[in-house]
C-alpha cells in the first residue's frame, strides 16, 4: 500500500530498514504470494482513495506510518 501511496502522495523517502525487511518477507513468501500481497496492498490504497479526500488520505498514511515514509 505504501509503495502505491508514494507516487500518489509524493512521499520523499522510505526507511531503508523497512524496505529491506519487505524484501526479505517477499523472498520468504515467494514471488507469487509476494506479488499477491503487493497487489492486495495496492488495491487497499485504491479503495481508501475512492472514499477519502486525497490530502486527508496522504496525511493519514504519513501519520500512521512515520517509521516508513517521509512526506
Amino acid at each position: 500500500m505504501l509503495r502505491k501511496a508514494s507516487a500518489a502522495c509524493g512521499f520523499a523517502s522510505y526507511n531503508p530498514a523497512i524496505v529491506d525487511r519487505a524484501r526479505t518477507c517477499f523472498d520468504a513468501l515467494g514471488s507469487r504470494r509476494g506479488a499477491e500481497a503487493m497487489h492486495t496492498g495496492a488495491a487497499e490504497f485504491e479503495r481508501w482513495k475512492s472514499i477519502r479526500n486525497h490530502d486527508a488520505l496522504c496525511g493519514t498514511l504519513a501519520a500512521r506510518f512515520p517509521m516508513v515514509v517521509k512526506p
